[in-house]
């Protein structure tokens, strides 16, 4: 008697939610204990931050129901550009203004585009993809969120504890709704009368 592991195959759509939480996590459970809440603190956990998740997008961008459109791919060059200019800044002009209007700039527009991903989806029927368009719905939402509150704080301890409450939120976030929409492993036994 032989135990062997079947998953379902084709494009497992919980991959995309698991790599987004690794650079989210990576960024957001340090910056707690760094002691320097400065705006080039701030600047180069979100250059880190955001360059994890051009990369996660970038590599996960085919792991959305067709449906869904090209969002990851659209979320993923935006990302990858402001973390470019947000390491380029904590170097030139690293002041808790600069920091919340990056944050601002990059967080809108990305929520914006991910809540297109869940307005595409809202007709799906099937339990684990709607739940995943659920989950942009709350992403995106979160993320506009983030972007206002920058648009408008100044105090760069304030900017630097919400950037990295955002990253373990979030984090936390994705791991969760890819744990959510992993199908569930079936054992089949098969038997040998050799």
């Amino acid at each position: 008697m032989t135990a062997t592991s079947s998953t379902s195959q084709g494009q497992q759509h919980w991959h995309l939610p698991a790599m987004r939480a690794v650079p989210a996590l990576a960024v957001g459970l340090p910056l707690p204990f760094i002691q320097l809440h400065a705006p080039v603190v701030g600047l180069v956990a979100l250059a880190v931050l955001l360059a994890g998740t051009a990369a996660a997008l970038w590599i996960g961008r085919d792991r959305v129901p067709e449906g869904a459109g090209r969002w990851p791919l659209v979320v993923a060059i935006w990302s990858g550009v402001v973390a470019v200019v947000a390491a380029a800044l904590a170097i030139a002009a690293p002041t808790a203004a600069v920091l919340g209007l990056t944050v601002a700039l990059w967080a809108i527009p990305t929520g914006i585009v991910e809540l297109q991903g869940w307005v595409r989806m809202r007709s799906v029927t099937e339990p684990r993809t709607h739940q995943l368009a659920r989950d942009w719905l709350a992403v995106g939402g979160f993320t506009i969120l983030l972007g206002v509150v920058f648009a408008f704080l100044r105090d760069p301890v304030s900017l630097v504890g919400f950037l990295g409450a955002y990253a373990v939120i979030l984090g936390v976030f994705h791991a969760v709704a890819a744990l959510s929409a992993r199908p569930a492993r079936t054992t089949t036994i098969e038997r040998s009368d050799a």
